[in-house]
């Protein structure tokens, strides 16, 4: 076989969206202890530990009547930021909800939480993200994008919404080779608006090379909805909305 050939047969990505060939950047994800992130905009933030004073529910948004866990009367919960146009709750008149480690909110009465804790969605760079400012909206060949993967491909939109997002990263999404093979700056448990979700090679429709989507929103009920190309349709944008645990992972850059 000649070594163009070659590089044909090893590389050609498949429908669900591999990458050009490059040097891998790392095998092992980095602890998720490295970043809490901020639902919000995605910011690294540090968190405060505090002590809830009774039972408390954990509501997936800040609002009663979805409630994803408990929390027992003297644990401590680590909350990351506060806002406080939430829902009142209890017969009470506050509207302050803190958002916690592992995920969900807290309403503020429970937990003391200081007046000077960090509102959510502040102290980080403004959001740029814009699907439609994507380079390569309509390529019916295999080009390459400058960045280690093919014009249209999952891979590369996906690096291009990491690069380009205006949010705070800490890793390059670039010349990672495959999806499967995409590793984060961490794994998160909970996904946020500006992960990548990532699917394992023949997870739930991907393709041999796996598949990569950027996150745009994580919704009230739990669903997620994420922005990708190259799913379904050759090198062309999609929007789905799915259950959280549809991808192997999110990875957080």
């Amino acid at each position: 076989m000649s070594f163009t050939g070659l590089v044909k047969a090893l590389f050609l990505p498949a429908l669900a969206g591999a990458a050009l060939a490059a040097p891998l950047l790392g095998a092992t994800p980095a602890s998720a202890a490295t970043c809490q992130a901020d639902p919000y905009n995605g910011v690294c933030v540090a968190t405060t530990s505090y002590t809830v004073n009774t039972k408390v529910a954990v509501q997936r948004t800040p609002k009663t009547g979805n409630v994803s866990r408990y929390v027992a009367a003297g644990s401590a919960v680590a909350v990351l930021c506060k806002v406080t146009n939430g829902g009142t709750a209890d017969g009470l008149t506050s509207t302050t909800w803190d958002a916690i480690v592992g995920g969900g909110w807290v309403y503020n009465a429970y937990v003391n939480v200081s007046p000077y804790t960090r509102v959510c969605g502040t102290a980080g760079p403004a959001v740029t993200y814009s699907a439609t400012a994507y380079p390569w909206q309509a390529v019916d060949t295999f080009v390459s994008d400058g960045h280690g993967y093919y014009q249209g491909e999952c891979v590369s939109f996906a690096a291009w919404a990491v690069r380009t997002d205006g949010r705070a990263h800490t890793k390059s999404p670039d010349f990672m080779m495959n999806a499967y093979q995409w590793t984060g700056a961490y794994v998160d448990a909970t996904p946020h608006a500006g992960d990548v979700a990532q699917w394992d090679a023949g997870r739930n429709g991907a393709g041999s090379s796996g598949h990569v989507a950027y996150v745009t929103a994580v919704n009230a009920d739990g669903s997620v909805t994420v922005n990708e190309f190259n799913w379904g349709n050759f090198h062309r944008f999609n929007v789905r909305t799915f259950a959280p645990n549809t991808p192997s992972r999110y990875l957080h850059f």
